[in-house]
């Protein structure tokens, strides 16, 4: 991939149109883990609670992205990029809606500051994110922690049934 300023917007164009389609739910999640490197760090600095002690990773990123029944819309307003240093900040607005009780939050602005790389198949990857938001609704993590814990909790009970019918009778 040639990096210009075009290729890189039209690249985070298709990546947060891959957000909004695969965030939610537990299946499609997993569709999101092409953009990021294996050692990405996310750091948040704003939220209802104080910020995290250190760095998210990739993985705990994806699983954050586990929230089926909140939809979630991230909108980009603008990027600035710039190609020399392979960071991109993104202003955007995220509006929360239940599907269930129809319930809409007020949107809420954020901005991110995504630090890329070009990997071994000179693919562009996201290495770093620091993120800042507007304080969001404390009501709206409680939404967000229940059906996050609800799809966990049905795909360990799969997993768990799963292997549980492969051993064998000890009867």
């Amino acid at each position: 991939m040639e990096l210009t300023y075009e290729s890189v917007s039209k690249w985070f164009d298709v990546y947060f149109e891959d957000v909004h389609k695969s965030q939610g739910a537990l299946e499609t999640v997993p569709n999101l883990r092409k953009y990021f490197d294996a050692d990405l760090e996310l750091t948040m600095y704003t939220s209802p609670a104080s910020p995290p002690k250190r760095s998210m990773s990739r993985d705990a990123l994806l699983v954050s992205f586990v929230h089926p029944g909140l939809f979630e819309e991230i909108i980009p307003k603008y990027y600035a990029i710039d190609l020399r240093q392979m960071i991109v900040v993104v202003q955007f607005e995220i509006r929360f809606s239940d599907e269930v009780s129809a319930r809409k939050w007020d949107p809420i602005q954020a901005s991110a500051h995504y630090h890329l790389l070009v990997d071994e198949n000179e693919d562009l990857k996201i290495r770093r994110i620091h993120y800042w938001t507007e304080a969001l609704p404390v009501d709206l993590f409680e939404f967000w922690g229940k059906y996050r814990e609800e799809a966990l909790t049905k795909l360990a009970t799969e997993y768990v049934n799963a292997k549980a019918s492969s051993l064998p009778d000890l009867k």
